[in-house]
C-alpha cells in the first residue's frame, strides 16, 4: 500500500511583494515499502498553487518548467518525467523560491499554497503565507550592461527599515526577486544607491544608504552579502545612482544644500572620501542629477529655485572643467532629466496646454527637438534616448494609465497596463531596442509593463 504524502510549507510566514519566497517541499514515504517518488536528478517537477484566501482574489500557478518555457520558449520542450525509488520511512526534500516562477510582485494578501505532483496525481495539504505590500521610503533603479539592478528602502510598520537588493534577469527587467540585505533601527528617513557599471566590475554589486547623517554601504550578489562597509560621517542628498568604477570599487556622491559636492569610493577596506568641489550656483541647488563616465570624470546638472536648470563638469580629479556653472535650460520646465551614463545630455519637457517640446541638449549646446500633443493630469514624466540619432522613447504616467511615443515617430500610444496611483516612473531598455515602464505602486510594491 502507497502510504507516501507530499506537503509544502513557507520558510517565513510572510514575505514582502517581489520578495524571494522561499518554500520546502517533501515527498515523505509513510509506507513499509519503497515507492517511486520525485527524482533528485531532474529539476523540480512540482506545480504550486498560491491562491488567495478572498473570495475573487488572484491565482498563481508556479512550476520550474512554466518560468523556463517563458524565459527560453525556443529551447525547452517536455522533459520525460524521472521518478526514483524513495526507501520506507525516509523523504526527498528540495527548496525553491516560488517567486522566482513569476515575472512579477505577488498581489498583496493572504494565500493558501499547496502543490502538485502530477506523475502520482498527488496534492497536499494547504499551508499559509502571507504577502504584504512594499511602502517603499527610496528606490534606486538603473540598467547596468544588461540587466536593471535595484535597491530600495521599505519602510516597515514597526517605524524600522528593511533594505532590499535586486537584480533582473538578462531578457527581462521583470525576472528576478528582491534579496534581504539588512533591518535598520527606527531613524530619520533613508536614501538609497545602487552602483552601476562604468567598467566591468564584477565582484557582485555595490549599493549604498544614506541616513541620519552616516553613509553606510554593502557589496551583494546572489542572496549573499559579500562585504559590507562601516558608516562614516556624510552631509547632504545622497545621489542615484552610484557607478562600480574598477573591480570590487563602488562610487558614491552627496550633495548638501548650499552645493557642496562630495564624493566616496568604497572597497572592501571600507568607505573613503574622494574628492569634494562646489557647484558654484549662487542659489541653491534642488534636484540633482549626475553622470560618470569610464575615466571617473563627472557632469552634474541640477534645477534652481527659480526653475533654471544648470550644469558644470568636473575630471577625475574633481577639478571643474568650465569656470563657471553654464545654464542648460533657462526658464523652468515641465520635467528634466540627466542618464547617469554615456553622453551627459539634458532632456527637458516643455510646453502650454496644447502642445509639448521634448529637448535633447548635448554638452556642447546642441539641441535636438520632438513636438508631441499635450496630455493632462500627468504625474511622472521620463526619457530614454538610445542612439544619438534621436531613437528613443518618451513616456508619461496620468492616473490610470502609461503613455509613450517614440522620439523618431512622435504618436502618443495609451499602454495597456493600469495604472493604480503610480508614481516615480522611469523606463528602461535591457537591449537598446525593447522599452520597459517601472513605477511604484503605493499599496503593491514595484510594477513593470512593456512600452510599445
Amino acid at each position: 500500500m502507497n502510504n507516501a504524502v507530499i506537503a509544502t510549507f513557507p520558510t517565513a510566514p510572510a514575505v514582502l511583494s517581489g520578495q524571494a519566497l522561499v518554500v520546502r517541499t517533501l515527498f515523505d514515504n509513510r509506507g513499509s515499502e519503497p515507492v517511486d517518488g520525485p527524482s533528485r536528478r531532474q529539476m523540480s517537477a512540482s506545480t504550486y498553487i498560491l491562491r488567495s484566501q478572498a473570495e475573487g482574489g488572484p491565482v498563481y500557478g508556479l512550476s520550474a518548467l512554466m518560468t523556463l518555457r517563458r524565459r527560453s520558449p525556443d529551447k525547452v520542450g517536455t522533459p520525460a518525467a524521472e521518478t526514483q525509488a524513495i526507501p520506507a520511512g525516509q523523504k526527498v526534500q528540495r527548496q525553491e523560491d516560488i517567486a522566482d516562477y513569476w515575472n512579477e510582485g505577488f498581489a498583496p494578501g493572504k494565500y493558501w499554497l499547496t502543490v502538485r505532483w502530477g506523475a502520482a496525481g498527488m496534492e497536499s495539504a494547504k499551508s499559509e503565507v502571507a504577502v504584504l505590500p512594499l511602502a517603499v521610503e527610496s528606490m534606486s533603479s538603473f540598467v547596468s550592461e544588461d540587466s536593471l539592478s535595484t535597491v530600495l528602502a521599505h519602510h516597515r510598520t514597526d517605524g524600522q527599515v528593511t533594505l532590499l537588493q535586486r537584480e533582473s534577469d538578462v531578457r527581462d527587467p521583470r525576472e528576478g526577486t528582491f534579496e534581504v540585505r539588512a533591518i535598520l533601527p527606527k531613524g530619520g528617513p533613508v536614501s538609497v544607491a545602487t552602483a552601476i557599471d562604468i567598467v566591468p566590475a564584477g565582484s557582485g554589486r555595490w549599493y549604498a544608504w544614506l541616513r541620519d547623517g552616516q553613509l553606510a554601504a554593502a557589496n551583494g550578489w546572489g542572496n549573499k552579502i559579500i562585504v559590507s562597509a562601516p558608516p562614516i560621517p556624510a552631509g547632504g542628498e545622497l545621489l542615484s545612482p552610484g557607478f562600480q568604477v574598477a573591480v570590487g570599487t563602488g562610487f558614491f556622491a552627496t550633495v548638501t544644500a548650499d552645493g557642496h559636492l562630495a564624493t566616496y569610493l568604497v572597497t572592501n577596506a571600507g568607505i573613503g572620501k574622494s574628492w569634494a568641489a562646489d557647484l558654484g550656483s549662487a542659489n541653491a541647488p534642488g534636484k540633482v542629477r549626475w553622470n560618470c563616465q569610464a575615466d571617473r570624470s563627472v557632469a552634474v546638472s541640477w534645477e534652481e529655485p527659480g526653475g533654471r536648470v544648470m550644469g558644470r563638469s568636473f575630471d577625475a580629479d574633481g577639478k571643474p572643467r568650465e569656470a563657471a556653472p553654464r545654464v542648460i535650460v533657462p526658464g523652468r520646465p515641465v520635467a528634466w532629466g540627466l542618464p547617469a551614463t554615456g553622453v551627459p545630455k539634458v532632456w527637458a519637457l516643455a510646453g502650454d496646454a496644447t502642445q509639448y517640446v521634448v529637448f535633447r541638449i548635448s554638452p556642447a549646446g546642441d539641441r535636438a527637438m520632438t513636438n508631441l500633443p499635450a496630455i493632462s493630469g500627468v504625474v511622472a514624466w521620463d526619457v530614454q534616448e538610445l542612439s544619438p540619432g534621436g531613437s528613443g522613447m518618451i513616456a508619461a504616467m496620468t492616473p490610470g494609465k502609461i503613455h509613450s511615443s517614440r522620439l523618431d515617430n512622435p504618436a502618443w500610444i495609451e499602454n495597456e497596463a493600469a495604472v493604480r496611483q503610480g508614481r516615480d516612473m522611469h523606463i528602461v531598455s535591457l537591449n537598446g531596442r525593447t522599452m520597459w515602464a517601472e513605477w511604484i505602486e503605493p499599496g503593491f510594491g514595484i510594477r513593470r509593463a512593456k512600452l510599445p
